[in-house]
């Protein structure tokens, strides 16, 4: 920076430490050859612990949509619908005025039982939405959301590999993903009082902890896979609310 004439200024978070809890979750992998009932059955169980513990709405944004469809294959509906939550998915080329109308529904929902939307990284809701207040008082990132390996995906990573120095993974792959992963993540805290939670559910996350925004990192927690870890976790954050 110095050396092209610009100079480096950081300013600390504007968001309360207090305001935020941050974990990654052990016992759950979402990499192609993890995926299976099993897994996905243990990933439906920490997001039912996160749901019986956020008072009012919360956001899970797959990695793809084939994990979304596989959590719903999987019994996410009857588990959300057992918590008295109302549940509410994004669907692939939704059309603007029904997804507005769909985001209309879950907001309003935070006044009465509270809600769930379920959606994709990369999306207009993970990306292009603000949910402050009670509109989205927790996040799960289901995954990370890297692309699939197309031939695009692939020629860019080679085009990265010559400008950075063998680097085409990480300029390429790894920071995109990333990337989506993070403007996700702020999908609940947008004001300076807001409070949230953020969930990586995802134990990879953990070897991509320097990738993580610092404002989320800072507070995250690496909690271990036992029965209502999470829940135990998040007991007392909404105490003071």
């Amino acid at each position: 920076m110095k050396k092209a004439g610009y100079e480096q200024i950081t300013t600390p978070s504007p968001f309360p430490s207090r305001n935020i809890k941050a974990i990654i979750t052990k016992g759950v992998n979402t990499a192609k050859d993890s995926r299976h009932p099993e897994m996905y059955k243990k990933m439906i169980e920490k997001i039912q612990e996160v749901v019986l513990s956020t008072p009012a709405n919360i956001g899970i944004f797959c990695a793809s949509y084939k994990i979304l469809n596989d959590l719903q294959m999987n019994g996410i509906a009857s588990m959300i619908k057992s918590t008295g939550k109302l549940l509410l998915v994004e669907e692939p080329r939704m059309s603007a005025s029904k997804n507005a109308k769909l985001l209309k529904r879950y907001k309003t929902s935070s006044k009465t039982t509270g809600a769930v939307l379920l959606g994709v990284c990369g999306g207009r809701n993970s990306e292009g939405e603000d949910f402050p207040g009670d509109f989205m008082n927790a996040v799960i990132i289901a995954g990370i959301p890297y692309h699939l390996p197309t031939p695009r995906v692939k020629a860019k990573i080679k085009y990265y590999n010559k400008v950075f120095k063998n680097q085409g993974w990480v300029f390429g792959y790894l920071y995109p993903a990333m990337q989506r992963a993070n403007q996700a993540s702020g999908r609940p805290i947008r004001k300076e009082n807001d409070k949230g939670v953020i969930v990586f559910l995802d134990s990879r996350f953990k070897e991509r902890l320097g990738w993580i925004s610092e404002w989320v990192r800072d507070e995250i927690e690496i909690i271990p896979d036992h029965k209502n870890s999470i829940r135990s976790h998040l007991a007392n954050f909404w105490l003071i609310y």
